[in-house]
Formats: structure tokens, sequence, C-alpha cells
């Protein structure tokens, strides 16, 4: 009896644990598609409030006056371009007051801002004589595109702002510079031939390499993590299934091997959100000579200007000197 009593306990904890071991799995397997989702969606999904609030952080942060500037230039010539897959790019323009040097830059703006985060540098160049372009990037601002790919369609939509400024003006330099995101869709979009055809140069400011790269840094702070990869690249695939891309894909330095117009990187040694060592990659990525690495020292990510801005401006408007 006792044994009968004993075999009957260890079949009923047999069951117990069949029934929770169904139940485990199934929370740990929710738990990874909640990670997969969130790794997929947070970064690419933006929102005309948000990049507005981050804008409004960063001018405090810098001290900026975002009403100066638009007191003085006003809001600019609004135009708005259609993409391919029918979604609204906001594109405007800024004509230099004084004299024209009948130049324009485009200048593109970082994850998670809009076109106003390029005031700053925008006032240095209109001040200068330079004519501005600044535009909203996919998901940004008032640009209607559903997701962020990192560069990888921003490039597209690049290249239709500088198709519209070869349109509808008469440039004798056309020069772009991005900065952070902003600078890996000037990147991707350089290594094309519509770029060698209408751009004279290119800066890349601070720029990460490969977005797979740049999800595994944010994720462990190390270049070598395996971690950090195998993380990236799960993300990457819930990123493929939902969005249509995989975080592979935006391969800004792949691209760059395409890369056929003068082209000046700027990157400081102490960027801990796109790592110096990215910046190395861009550049030897480059197989051409008319190239140049401007390296900060001390500086934090996209704060090369703020600290050195007389240093900053004179050495990409040196850069473009060159190639008229």
């Amino acid at each position: 009896t006792n044994r009968n009593l004993w075999r009957k306990t260890e079949v009923e904890k047999l069951h117990i644990n069949h029934k929770k071991i169904p139940i485990e799995l199934v929370i740990i397997i929710v738990l990874l598609i909640v990670l997969g989702i969130l790794l997929a969606v947070i970064p690419t999904r933006m929102s005309t409030k948000h990049t507005e609030k981050i804008v409004g952080l960063y001018a405090n942060d810098t001290g900026y006056e975002i009403e100066e500037f638009e007191g003085k230039y006003g809001t600019g010539e609004e135009t708005v371009l259609t993409s391919e897959s029918k979604y609204n790019i906001p594109v405007y323009y800024y004509e230099a007051n004084d004299v024209s040097l009948n130049r324009v830059i485009i200048l593109v703006h970082w994850h998670e801002s809009n076109h106003k985060a390029m005031y700053p540098l925008a006032e240095e160049f209109l001040q200068l004589g330079y004519d501005v372009i600044l535009y909203d990037q996919r998901s940004h601002g008032e640009n209607t595109a559903g997701t962020v790919s990192f560069g990888l369609w921003e490039s597209k939509d690049l290249q239709q702002v500088v198709q519209y400024v070869v349109d509808n003006y008469d440039y004798s330099n056309i020069s772009i510079l991005g900065q952070s995101m902003g600078a890996a869709t000037v990147a991707y979009y350089s290594g094309t031939v519509h770029a060698k055809e209408n751009v004279n140069c290119v800066i890349i400011d601070s720029a990460y390499s490969s977005m797979d790269e740049e999800i595994s840094w944010e994720i462990t702070k190390s270049k070598e993590s395996s971690i950090g990869r195998i993380i990236a690249g799960y993300g990457s695939m819930f990123s493929k299934l939902i969005n249509g891309f995989a975080f592979e894909d935006a391969d800004i330095d792949k691209m760059m091997e395409d890369n056929q117009i003068p082209t000046m990187i700027i990157h400081s040694q102490k960027d801990m959100k796109c790592p110096f060592y990215m910046g190395e990659e861009l550049y030897q990525s480059i197989s051409h000579n008319n190239k140049k690495f401007e390296i900060y020292e001390e500086s934090e990510h996209l704060f090369a200007y703020w600290d050195e801005s007389e240093r900053y401006i004179e050495s990409v408007i040196s850069f473009i000197d060159e190639f008229k």
C-alpha cells in the first residue's frame, strides 16, 4: 500500500511538472517575441511631437535660440515633395540674405530630431553666403513615411531632394552635410551614381558604419561583444518581418566602397554614441584620395561644432573650396 501511494505521489508530481514546463516555455517565447518587436519598432517609429520635443531639449542643452533663427531667417520657403512610395518629404529653402555665392548646402538632421536641429549650422552657412536646404527625414518632423530605416531608404529621399535642387536652381556648387543618422544617410547616398553626377562633395559628421553594428554597440558599448551581436541580429530578424528591412541592410561602410566624390569624415575620439572606430571604418572604405578625416579629441557625440565651432566651420568651408 505504501509503495502504491509512493508511486501515485510520484506520478502526480510528474503531471504537475509536465503542466509547468509548457507554461514556462510560453512565457519565455512571449518575452522573446516582445523583445524582438521592441528592438524592431522603438528605434524605427517617430512622431512629430516627439521629434519637436527632442529638438527643444537639444536647443536647451546648447543654449541655441530657435525662435531667434526663425525671427531672422523665417521658417524657410516650404516645398512638399512626394516620394515614390507616396509619402511627403517637406523641404525648406533658405536664401542668404546678403551676398550669395551661388552655392547651396543641404543639411541632414540626426535620429529623433527634425530639420530645426540643423538651424545652428544653417545660420553659419547663410552668414557666409551659402543658400541652405533643410528637410525632414523619413518618419521625422512632418515627413509622413511610416518607418525609419537608418540611412537605407532615407538615401532615396536625399536623392530626391538633390534632384529637386538640380531641377529648380542653377548652383555652381552643391554640397551636403549630415550628422549622426543624417551622416549615415549622406554616406549611403554618396555611393550612388546620382551623387557622383550631381554633388560636388559631402561631409559626414559622426556617422555609424552599419546599423547592426550600432545597435550592438548601444547594447553593450563594446566592439567585440557576442551578446550585442546576437541581440542585434535577433532584432534585425524582427525588423525584416515588421519593417521590410534588416539592420544589416543599412551597411553604410559597404556602400561607401562605391563612393566616387570628395568626402570629409568628421569624428571625435570621445564619441560614445557612434564610436570613433566607425569613423575610421568609413574613411578606410573610400577607395579614392579626395578624402579628409577631421579628428576631434575631446568632443562628445555631435558636439564638435559646439566645442570648436570656428575650427569646424573653417575646415568644412576649406574642404568645399577644394572642390568648387
